[in-house]
């Protein structure tokens, strides 16, 4: 169980990070080409507000269950049971 959870955690971690970029991304790119339309129609270039308010909870959420995850996957001290 102890390996299950350190590579369910580091899943999840990485897994948030990649969401989190993937939507940032997807924001910019839609700008950039909201204000390429507008350069190729000879309008001088059109200001476009990014609405990058950063990533929603589930990114924190799934970043902290992962951290959870990765930490409960390491054991603590305990005494090993000698035969």
């Amino acid at each position: 169980m102890n390996n299950t959870n350190k590579i369910l955690g580091a899943a999840l971690m990485l897994g948030s990070v990649g969401l989190a970029t993937i939507e940032r991304i997807s924001v910019r790119l839609s700008a950039a080409i909201v204000e390429a339309g507008y350069a190729s129609g000879g309008n001088p270039k059109e200001i476009v507000s990014l609405n990058d308010n950063g990533s929603g909870w589930l990114v924190y959420f799934l970043f902290f269950i992962g951290f959870v995850l990765l930490v409960s996957g390491f054991p603590g001290s305990y005494r090993r049971r000698e035969k």
